[in-house]
């Protein structure tokens, strides 16, 4: 079974950039912003989850 990975980060070209270099290994999703994440989260568990720590609204420690 491939891990899931979650990644939240609100610049695209860093949520595109890690998905592509984590997609071969991981079941990759990817969330622009922690509303978006806490959403998914409730929808289904994540083995994994990367996010970054400065975003606009609550910060990635709220992740």
């Amino acid at each position: 079974m491939v891990p899931s990975l979650l990644i939240v980060d609100d610049e695209k070209h860093t949520r595109e950039g890690l998905q592509q270099a984590l997609a071969e290994n991981y079941d990759v999703t990817v969330a622009a912003n922690a509303e978006e994440a806490f959403n998914l989260m409730e929808a289904q568990p994540f083995d994994v989850v990367l996010t970054d720590l400065r975003m606009p609204g609550k910060s990635g420690l709220k992740v």
